[in-house]
């Protein structure tokens, strides 16, 4: 298994995930995170931002106009695809993001984030992370 690593500074972080969500003409993405109770979470997402869309019970949702709440820098915007809503994705909580046939391993240190990209990832190593099972993710340096 090939591993390449990048050092990003913390503040340059949340542009250079956009910019490698971008960078792929793959709209859509994977992340892994832990969520604020503790709970891992696996998820697709992509970027477009919907002015309505279509909910999970099949009624229609439209934005209110308001103003974004949260902190751009802190939190990545995404549109869930499988739960058809705007979800805030913590970038200190994300551990991996698979774009394109890409997986990246992200490593929070204090001043600087590690992402690490994975290359030459087997079927079986794709199913546990997409699982939940990120045991493996201790394994990669």
């Amino acid at each position: 298994m090939e591993v390449m690593q990048t050092d990003v500074r913390v503040k340059d972080f949340p542009q250079f995930i956009e910019t490698l969500i971008e960078q792929f003409n793959s709209e859509r993405f994977r992340v892994g995170f832990i969520k604020k109770d503790g709970s891992k979470r696996v998820g697709k997402f992509d970027l477009l931002y919907r002015v309505r869309w279509k909910q999970t019970d099949d009624t229609m949702y439209k934005r209110k106009g308001r103003a974004r709440t949260t902190d751009e820098d802190e939190y990545l915007l995404a549109h869930d695809l499988k739960k058809k809503a705007p979800r805030n994705i913590s970038y200190a909580r994300m551990k991996f993001l698979n774009v394109g046939k890409k997986f990246y391993k992200t490593k929070h240190l204090k001043t600087k984030v590690k992402v690490i990209e994975i290359s030459k990832v087997t079927y079986k190593m794709k199913k546990d992370l997409l699982e939940g099972k990120w045991d493996i993710l201790e394994n990669i340096k």
